[in-house]
């Protein structure tokens, strides 16, 4: 589960700033927008969609086991794991969907503009870049379209356990336009837990031990 919230979560974010910046704050391009992506790693490829307005998204991702997701809220410092197949939702704070990806609330982004080119049909600005926190980083290039949206990307990520992986998303089908609303909220009657209040160094531990019910309501 891990291994897919890092998918999701990981390179959603964008802009045009130069200098070094936390890297959440890139997150938010202020362009509404619909994608569908691609993330390959040493894990395999998967396949998803993306629905982005300012300040909220929403990311799924085809699996074997149906599908996974996550809802992300800034204004409210809310990150919300979604299994697809079972209905099932965990809400947890932002600081700790981060944490569980490496600590990407603490990572420090920084690029340097190469040249544009062309990403999937579409005009984009090829940038060398590096984010680093104290649990992990991200080194490698990133393209982004004329909105700031980060098209493509192509790179290594690293974490504090060695566990160093080349991986590579690209954005097919943006259109860029008004989304609607009712995507960033969790679809009524869905079975879940809210472990906001929950400190981020027990999360990982709570998800853990909710897996098997949660993974058990596949088909209900």
């Amino acid at each position: 589960m891990r291994h897919l919230i890092s998918l999701l979560f990981l390179f959603t974010w964008g802009g045009a700033a130069l200098a070094s910046e936390p890297a959440l704050d890139l997150l938010d391009v202020q362009t509404s927008y619909t994608a569908a992506f691609s993330v390959t790693s040493s894990r395999g490829t998967y396949h998803g969609k993306v629905w982005h307005a300012p300040g909220l998204e929403r990311r799924e991702v085809a699996t074997t086991g149906g599908g996974q997701g996550v809802l992300i809220d800034r204004k409210a410092d809310a990150a919300t794991l979604l299994g697809l197949s079972g209905k099932w939702y965990v809400g947890l704070s932002l600081r700790a969907a981060a944490g569980m990806v490496g600590g990407l609330d603490a990572w420090q982004a920084s690029r340097t503009r190469i040249r544009e080119e062309n990403v999937a049909g579409l005009r984009a600005t090829r940038w060398k870049t590096r984010a680093d926190g104290p649990r992990g980083g991200f080194s490698g290039d990133i393209w982004t379209s004329r909105e700031g949206i980060v098209v493509k990307a192509v790179g290594v990520l690293s974490s504090d356990d060695s566990d160093d992986s080349r991986v590579e998303m690209i954005l097919s089908d943006v259109q860029v336009g008004v989304v609607d609303r009712q995507m960033f909220a969790v679809p009524k009657g869905w079975f879940g837990f809210d472990l906001r209040q929950v400190p981020p160094d027990k999360v990982v531990q709570a998800v853990e031990a909710l897996k098997p019910m949660l993974e058990g309501r596949k088909g209900k």
